[in-house]
């Protein structure tokens, strides 16, 4: 009785579970693996940040090298001063005229305004900082290069997500079919036990194995349909659209690719791979932030010219202008500008160090993605053969029910077998492909992006 009650929960829950996915499912698309990469790389919100990361750092550099030109700058005052200096000219300081004392009486002539105006206009070029300012403009240049390099990298990082979750839901589908198969192959061995138990031609116990054996191809039904659903919202999220949507996906053919060495693929890996090529943007960086740091040594050398209105200042004319040099050293800032520089050449060192570690770590994931190529090739082969062997198991199987030699269970245990063997060949197909594509991806290359 316990048996029987535990079956009917658990259909109820199976069905359950399919009529909410028929009533909330969203909108149904229909994806190739080259438009979901294509659509995840244009609308992935991560890989919109890296692009703008990248336009930040060219406004930046255009910030730099406007420092090549000169500045024109103004500078206005109105001032008010609480008391000026007076000018005191006795009676007679300028002689006498006729017996009259110039000026007849003490005099007080007050030396300019209380309330003064003064603008200047100035336009000024660097000497000697251009020097700096070059080294700036490489930096900057620099910074540009590996924004693009981590953009890419993240291009390709998304392109390989995609490929995992695209392969890993026609995975879970097909396991969710051989599962389907499995459970109609024990609910017919089920009926036909309890048709022997009750015949008295079988034990009760072949009747309970039966119940659990169809129990788990049950449970194994619900695994592959939760697996779908969480994979379907990752790939979603990933690819920027409805998280609800239904996805209808073209499975894809295992292909052999472009044959290459090892050696040749570590050799495009250190020529093409965006993380090495940030790493050779930011020693360039390193090495002009060394050269930065040494222009600190030289005095700043500015030439400039300014025209100046003023209203109030004693003994100088309304307009007038300036041209000249101007000179501004650091005599001594207790080390400073020394240990500024060591500062860089640390940089310098710790960028070159990273560089080479990036290298050999990129030797190490090309040696194992290369290996994995070969084994899952292997895999695929193999896999290949069975499927053949299922395939014809499953024809036999049929054939001899219609000659009544085998029961209905046996031909269903031969199709849940075949479907297996499918799921089992698309799995090793599609790993294959992900080899192929983490691969790609270590060599700097966008998987899905080269000829198959």
């Amino acid at each position: 009785m316990n048996s029987h009650r535990s079956f009917r929960i658990s259909a109820i829950a199976l069905g359950l579970l399919f009529f909410s996915n028929a009533s909330f499912a969203g909108e149904t698309r229909r994806l190739t693996l080259a438009e979901a990469v294509r659509l995840a790389v244009e609308q992935n919100r991560s890989l919109k940040i890296a692009r703008l990361k990248v336009k930040e750092n060219e406004y930046k550099k255009d910030v730099a090298h406007s420092a090549y030109f000169p500045t024109i700058t103004n500078e206005s005052d109105a001032l008010h001063i609480s008391e000026l200096q007076a000018l005191n000219v006795p009676p007679g300081a300028f002689g006498t005229v006729s017996g009259v004392p110039i000026p007849a009486v003490n005099t007080n002539l007050q030396q300019g305004k209380q309330t003064l105006y003064s603008s200047g206009t100035t336009i000024a070029q660097p000497l000697t900082q251009l020097l700096r300012i070059h080294q700036e403009n490489r930096a900057a240049t620099a910074e540009i290069a590996s924004s693009r390099d981590k953009l890419r990298n993240g291009e390709n990082e998304v392109a390989l997500q995609v490929h995992a979750l695209y392969y890993g839901i026609l995975v879970a589908q097909m396991q969710k079919k051989a599962a389907e198969q499995e459970t109609a192959f024990a609910s017919e061995t089920l009926r036909e036990n309890e048709h022997d138990v009750q015949g008295g031609s079988a034990l009760e116990v072949s009747e309970i194995q039966s119940r659990a054996s169809l129990l788990e191809s049950q449970q194994a039904v619900l695994t592959a349909e939760l697996q779908i659903q969480d994979y379907t919202t990752e790939l979603n999220d990933l690819l920027g659209i409805p998280l609800d949507t239904q996805l209808e996906l073209q499975p894809e053919d295992a292909t052999h690719f472009e044959a290459l060495s090892k050696a040749d693929c570590i050799k495009a890996a250190w020529e093409e791979n965006p993380e090495i090529q940030s790493a050779e943007a930011t020693i360039q960086k390193a090495r002009a932030g060394v050269a930065a740091a040494k222009t600190a040594y030289m005095p700043d050398v500015t030439a400039f010219a300014r025209h100046r209105y003023q209203d109030g200042v004693p003994f100088l004319p309304r307009n007038f202008g300036t041209v000249g040099v101007s000179v501004n050293y650091t005599l001594w800032d207790f080390g400073k500008r020394r240990a500024n520089v060591r500062d860089s050449q640390t940089q310098l060192a710790e960028a070159e160090q990273n560089l080479e570690r990036l290298k050999d770590q990129v030797a190490v994931e090309i040696e194992r993605s290369y290996n994995k190529v070969e084994r899952t090739k292997n895999m695929v082969n193999v896999a290949l053969q069975v499927a053949k062997l299922r395939e014809e198991s499953e024809r036999l199987a049929g054939n001899q029910q219609q000659q009544g030699l085998v029961l209905v269970s046996d031909v269903r245990q031969a199709s849940a077998a075949n479907y297996k063997a499918k799921a089992d060949l698309l799995q090793a197909n599609l790993a294959y492909l992900l080899a192929w594509a983490e691969l790609q991806r270590t060599m700097g290359r966008t998987p899905g992006a080269q000829g198959q």
